[in-house]
Formats: structure tokens, C-alpha cells, sequence
């Protein structure tokens, strides 16, 4: 009986293949199965090529049905001579026949829910949610819906609830200043005021290390990911935020930071005031409000004079887009609504995409606008979509 399980077990992988949810060991496992034969591949093409939901059910639950028969038919066999020679024997052996069919049926009904979970579940947008990483280690969820769920006094150090985000407030320490990390997830983003009453709001997918309290000559924070700063203007400590190897100097202004390791670019958009981006190599560029500054891969830094509303919009519930790259569009969506996104047909990521889109829109009708990206097709499975040349 316990034989059968790995046999049925195949169907949930093919079902989250579907959704390109495999991981590495069941990779393998699906491909161990696939070449044991040419009809177990026979049958992965005829599920992968049905249209719709109830088409795909039907072909695996005859491959179920299939492999239940092969690992039956074989214990009958093998027991044909007890069953001839001590009838009594029979119930032995109906009873564990019995069980073994209702597990198979609890499997394929397992199965069946499945699929229908994953045909039906919905991609919401994402929400104000963040990890707070204290020097200690102690991590702590953050989110908007608790009132007062925050408010530590931790070595002199206040963390208090405001404005759907976190704001600290510290008297002096002794000794070393402890550093903390938040973290926003895909699907997240969050707003926080440092202890200077700087405002920080973070997009998804980021992490920013900052101290609780700034020293007297400088204030410096670490960034991976998007931020928007409202930094509060002090002539005699500069505020610095370092960006890979990479650093942004200034003293109060408001200005977006760009930062994925992922990606083959750093950028700096000024909204007021003035800001100069050093790269690693002391190559620099001080920026005029409605400037960027964009560091490529390849050490080349330069400036251009840009529609600022386009990197900052995002923080006031909307996504800015014109003739940008579709790969670039789908890579800034796909960490908001927490989906992954694959390419059929890799020609489509440099097709050119121009809307404004509600942050919080659904996802469905975001598909809807992006079909107007040429001859494109989208398929949402799950949390995957699949982009192809219609």
C-alpha cells in the first residue's frame, strides 16, 4: 500500500509544475517518473496541453487510475496462490484492498481540491507589512491593522506605533549604537520616521539597516531595494544612504532610491532640494530637482532630466509607466502582487508598455491592460503568468 503513494503523490507535482511551484528534490522526482517510460511522458504533454481546468482533471485522474491498477493488479497477483489455497486468507487480504482504494480515492479528492485551488486562487495586491530585526536578533511582524502593536522601550530606545507605520524616538546612549533591519516582503511596503524625524517609505522586496540614533557627524543608513526619503534638513550632519558600493549624499531634500542586486542599474530621482550620488570609484553627479541619476553594472554614470512622477508614484498607490519594457513593467508588478513570471516567448520583454495603473487594482484587470502590449498573450496559473507571442 505504502508503495502507492509515491505513485499518486505524481500528480500533485504535475500540478504545481503547472504553476511553476517545483522546488529542487521534487524536480527530480518528476523527472524520475518521466523517464521511466514514454507513456508517463505521453500522459505529462496531454495534461500540459488541455485548455482548461476540468480537461486537466480528467487526465490525471486517469493517470491515477493507471498507475492504482499497475501497483493493485501486481499485489494480486502475488497473492493469488493464499487467496486460492485459504479462503479465509481473503479477508486478509480485501481488507488492506479496501483501505488501499479508499486512500486512493481520499488521494485523487485531495487532488481534485487541489487543482481547484489553484485555479481559483486569487493575486491580491499587496499590503503595509514589514519584519523589524532589533539588535538582539528579536524579530518582530509589523503591519497596519494593530493598533499599538509596537511600542517597545528597549535601552533607551522607543518604537512607537504611527501612521500605519513605526516612528523612534531616543534619548542618548552609552556605548555602542545598536543598528536594527526592516525588512519588507514581496507583496509589502512600509513607512517608518528615524529618530532625526527623517521619513522613509520602503516598496516591496527591500531591506534597510539604519541605527536606532545617529552620531554627531553623520547620518548613515544601508539600502537594497526601493525607498522614498523625506530627509529633515541638518546643515552639520549630512545624510548619507549607502547603496551597494555606491553612496547618496544630502542634507534635506526628497528623493527615490533604486536599488535591486537583481537588477543592471542603480537610480537616483530628486523630487527637491539636493543630493549627490558618489559611485565607488569617485566618479559623482550632483542632482537639480527633476534630475536622475543612473548607475549602470558597467561603472557608467550619468543624468538626465526625467518625469519624476514615473519612479514616484508608486508610493502614493499608483504605477507610472511610459514605453517602458514590458520585462521591466511585469518585474516592478510581479513584486507587488507577489507572482512569478515566465517568459514563452522572450522577445516579448522588450515590447514597450505605456499606463497608469491603481496599486491596489486587481490583478485581473491589470492583465486586461496589458494585453494592449502588441500581440501579447497572458496566462495567469495560480501566482504564475505565462507570457507569450499570441
Amino acid at each position: 500500500m505504502s508503495d502507492l503513494i509515491p505513485k499518486l503523490d505524481i500528480s500533485y507535482l504535475i500540478v504545481k509544475a503547472l504553476n511553476g511551484e517545483l522546488e529542487g528534490t521534487e524536480k527530480q522526482k518528476l523527472k524520475e517518473w518521466l523517464d521511466e517510460s514514454e507513456e508517463n511522458k505521453v500522459s505529462y504533454l496531454r495534461v500540459q496541453n488541455r485548455k482548461n481546468q476540468a480537461q486537466r482533471l480528467e487526465v490525471i485522474r486517469k493517470l491515477n487510475k493507471r498507475e492504482a491498477w499497475k501497483r493493485i493488479d501486481h499485489g494480486t497477483r502475488e497473492h493469488k496462490y493464499f487467496i486460492f489455497k485459504w479462503i479465509y486468507r481473503g479477508i486478509a487480504v480485501t481488507i488492506p484492498m479496501i483501505l488501499l482504494f479508499n486512500l486512493y480515492y481520499n488521494k485523487l479528492d485531495r487532488i481534485d481540491r487541489e487543482l481547484v485551488k489553484q485555479e481559483h486562487r486569487e493575486i491580491h495586491p499587496g499590503e503595509v507589512k514589514a519584519e523589524l530585526i532589533l539588535a538582539n536578533g528579536q524579530r518582530l511582524a509589523l503591519d497596519a491593522e494593530k493598533e499599538n502593536s509596537v511600542e517597545l522601550d528597549l535601552d533607551g530606545v522607543k518604537i512607537l506605533k504611527e501612521n500605519r507605520g513605526i516612528r523612534y524616538e531616543c534619548e542618548d546612549l552609552d556605548g555602542d549604537i545598536p543598528y536594527h533591519e526592516l525588512r519588507v516582503p514581496r507583496g509589502g511596503e512600509y513607512p517608518i520616521t528615524l529618530e532625526d524625524g527623517t521619513e522613509v517609505y520602503f516598496n516591496s522586496e527591500t531591506r534597510f539597516r539604519y541605527p536606532v540614533k545617529f552620531g554627531d557627524r553623520e547620518r548613515k543608513v544601508f539600502l537594497v531595494g526601493e525607498a522614498y526619503f523625506k530627509v529633515k534638513r541638518e546643515v552639520d550632519r549630512p545624510f548619507i544612504v549607502e547603496i551597494g558600493e555606491n553612496r547618496i549624499e544630502v542634507l534635506g531634500t526628497e528623493f527615490n532610491a533604486r536599488y535591486y542586486p537583481e537588477e543592471n542599474k542603480q537610480m537616483t530621482t530628486l523630487v527637491s532640494g539636493k543630493v549627490k550620488f558618489i559611485s565607488k570609484d569617485d566618479k559623482s553627479l550632483v542632482l537639480a530637482p527633476g534630475e536622475q541619476a543612473v548607475l549602470t553594472d558597467e561603472g557608467v554614470l550619468s543624468c538626465e532630466t526625467v518625469d519624476v512622477t514615473l519612479y514616484t508614484a508608486w508610493k502614493d498607490g499608483n504605477f507610472v509607466f511610459r514605453k517602458q519594457r514590458l520585462e521591466e513593467v511585469l518585474n516592478t508588478l510581479a513584486r507587488w502582487y507577489d507572482v512569478d513570471v515566465f517568459y514563452e516567448d522572450v522577445s516579448r520583454k522588450d515590447i514597450e508598455f505605456t499606463g497608469n495603473i491603481q496599486r491596489f487594482e486587481r490583478f485581473e484587470e491589470i492583465v486586461g491592460l496589458l494585453q494592449m502590449a502588441g500581440d501579447t498573450e497572458f496566462e495567469v496559473k495560480g501566482k504564475s503568468i505565462f507570457v507569450r507571442r499570441k
